[in-house]
């Protein structure tokens, strides 16, 4: 089985704790794009088995009509909680399980494994977190494991462990970052940034979705609702993106009609790549006017 990427748009993915029954409720009715349903450091050791079921039974309730991706992180495969975890969230059908400080496809491996043998009718896709130096060096053979749809960024656990002080251009993560990101596009995956701890300083959270949507990610890992909307909107196509996308296809189609495999819109030159660069934007763009609809 190869993971198929489902859905074409994931600007903001909201982490939402396990433990908290009544943030479990509100979220799906948030416009991210997706949830990350928490059973790893959000939640305390006591706690667990209850967090569980209920994020079982939130994936239960927002199976059929929540339009996002509904992911559930379960403890590291160092612990002895994730094939437990695994054990009551599979019947859930998740769109994908998040795996955090993922080092080799060996740990993916193991987890897909045990999928398969406590729900093989019930597979779904990986999310392997890069969150360690190692993990970093290792990020394509992860990226190309089969099961995987989209790469995580975990840049707190990566700047610590880097021993980076607190840094608004993220200097010292951006060989990791690129790095990261080259990997997960040369498997042809998806991949999102990090999370931006300091919800008092929505800023220096711009800023920072800003930087990730330059170097090139398809979206953000939030933590607070609040941070939402403006991932939304940073890691989507503008209107006057849009519109420039559709000059540049009705111009190529044209010149297409004549034989012709080049053309000039706005004084730029324009071949098949930015065409085809132009087609993506403009599915991009009215992938988030549905979505939001929704």
């Amino acid at each position: 089985m190869t993971a198929q990427p489902r859905f074409h748009l994931l600007r903001s993915v909201l982490y939402v704790p396990g433990s908290n029954p009544k943030t479990l409720a509100k979220a799906p009715t948030l416009p991210a794009d997706g949830l990350i349903l928490d059973l790893e450091d959000s939640v305390a050791p006591e706690a667990k088995i209850q967090a569980r079921h209920n994020i079982l039974a939130t994936l239960h309730a927002t199976r059929d009509h929540y339009p996002g991706a509904r992911v559930v992180r379960v403890n590291g495969i160092h612990t002895d909680l994730w094939r437990d975890d695994l054990a009551v969230v599979l019947a859930g059908r998740p769109d994908a399980i998040a795996l955090s400080k993922v080092e080799s496809p060996a740990s993916l491996e193991r987890l897909a494994a045990a999928m398969r043998e406590i729900a093989p009718d019930g597979m779904c896709a990986l999310w392997p977190m890069i969150e360690s130096p190692l993990g970093v060096l290792q990020a394509h053979a992860i990226a190309t494991h089969p099961l995987v749809s989209m790469v995580v960024m975990g840049t707190s656990d990566l700047g610590r462990a880097l021993g980076l002080p607190g840094d608004p251009e993220r200097i010292g993560l951006r060989h990791a970052l690129q790095q990261t990101l080259m990997a997960a596009r040369a498997a042809g995956r998806g991949i999102l940034d990090g999370v931006f701890v300091n919800i008092r300083d929505p800023e220096g959270f711009l800023a920072e979705c800003h930087d990730g949507a330059r170097l090139g990610f398809d979206g953000k890992t939030v933590i607070h609702p609040a941070q939402i909307e403006p991932a939304n909107r940073i890691f989507l196509p503008s209107d006057a993106d849009a519109e420039t996308a559709r000059r540049i296809l009705d111009a190529w189609n044209q010149a297409r009609a004549r034989g012709e495999e080049i053309c000039v819109v706005d004084g730029k030159l324009v071949e098949r790549l930015h065409a085809d660069q132009a087609n993506q934007c403009l599915s991009r763009w009215k992938n988030a006017q549905k979505r939001d609809e929704d």
